[in-house]
């Protein structure tokens, strides 16, 4: 007795009815995953080819995401210098996470068990060099960043990190011309952020949300270093004009090009581009903060009144001058000055 074969069935085929010419309606069929038209005739051959390529494009890993950052027009837009310094750190990437597949930041679970790997690989490679492991950590984030940003994927599982090196950063203050050169050269919003922290010396996670409800035409309000309150402080004629002329676009002072808050990481990026466009080396944001502190300490204000202006605490104020000011010797001139005029004096008062 012969066996009458049973129907090939395949999962994942789409059939789509098309009307022809004459008016009959004919089924074609797709394959689901990879929308790859099938041929009914050789129905099993083309369905393998398909599933081939479906496996093919799951086989996708993180070099991939490297190459789409470092041939993107993002990556062609950072300095030179900038570029100049991810090769070595895209290359120990790879090494260490190249066969890591794509699909690993597509799913909640698997992307958090990659992140506890990455962050102890982050620890270890601190143990020879701290500044080295931030730097291979922070371009692991960017690509993951830029994926994410790019829709290739959908989970970014290092927004952040704790950094290991510290450097000393007491000589590292921004010059008003560098400033002026920052505030006239970079994207709106970046503009506006350097104008925020030299006038107030704020964190750059306060100006990030800094909303308009801050500001009241006279005076801006700040978050307090003493007890995280927020105090109301005057706005300077330079952060008053520049509040004054810009469109109120939504809740927040400072949006994205498309309109929406930014994060932390898209912040730091912008931030960094636009200062390597200036040349501003290693100088970051948080040493605007800084530099604040140094202008009013060689204006003449003391330690309380910069605590007061900043809403700093005294100690603090009082590390800024002894750090930033006896680095830049201005301590020391201020001391010899003083006392070339008391010698002044006191041959003025001999001579009469």
């Amino acid at each position: 007795m012969r066996v009458k074969p049973k129907p090939l069935k395949l999962k994942g085929i789409n059939r789509v009815p098309k009307r022809q010419a004459d008016g009959t309606v004919k089924i074609y069929l797709y394959h689901r995953a990879t929308g790859i038209r099938l041929d009914p005739d050789r129905l099993a051959e083309t369905y393998a080819d398909a599933e081939k390529r479906t496996r093919r494009r799951s086989e996708k890993t993180l070099v991939d995401l490297i190459r789409l950052f470092d041939s993107s027009s993002t990556f062609a837009a950072l300095s030179e210098e900038s570029r100049k310094q991810y090769p070595w750190k895209l290359k120990r990437i790879e090494q260490q996470w190249g066969t890591v597949p794509e699909d690993t930041f597509n799913n909640a679970d698997d992307a958090d068990s990659f992140a506890a790997d990455a962050l102890a690989w982050h620890q270890e490679l601190g143990k020879t060099s701290r500044r080295s492991a931030d730097n291979l950590m922070s371009a692991l984030c960017r690509v993951l960043s830029f994926a994410k940003e790019q829709r290739r994927i959908k989970h970014h599982p290092i927004p952040t990190f704790h950094r290991l090196y510290k450097s000393d950063r007491a000589d590292k203050t921004w010059s008003e011309e560098l400033q002026q050169q920052f505030i006239k050269t970079a994207r709106a919003a970046m503009a506006t952020a350097m104008i925020l922290v030299r006038n107030t010396a704020m964190r750059a996670s306060d100006v990030r949300k800094f909303a308009w409800t801050r500001y009241d035409g006279a005076r801006v309000q700040i978050r307090s270093s003493k007890t995280s309150k927020m105090l109301w402080i005057p706005a300077t004629r330079e952060l008053k004009a520049h509040l004054d002329a810009l469109p109120r676009a939504g809740a927040l002072v400072m949006l994205t090009p498309t309109g929406k808050a930014y994060t932390k990481r898209y912040f730091n990026d912008h931030w960094r581009e636009d200062a390597d466009a200036v040349g501003a080396g290693d100088l970051n944001f948080h040493d605007n903060r800084g530099t604040a502190a140094t202008l009013l300490a060689e204006a003449g204000a003391t330690a309380p009144e910069i605590a007061e202006a900043l809403t700093w605490t005294v100690d603090k104020a009082q590390r800024i001058i002894d750090a930033y000011l006896a680095r830049r010797g201005v301590l020391a001139a201020n001391a010899y000055l003083k006392l070339e005029n008391y010698r002044d004096k006191l041959a003025d008062a001999g001579n009469h």
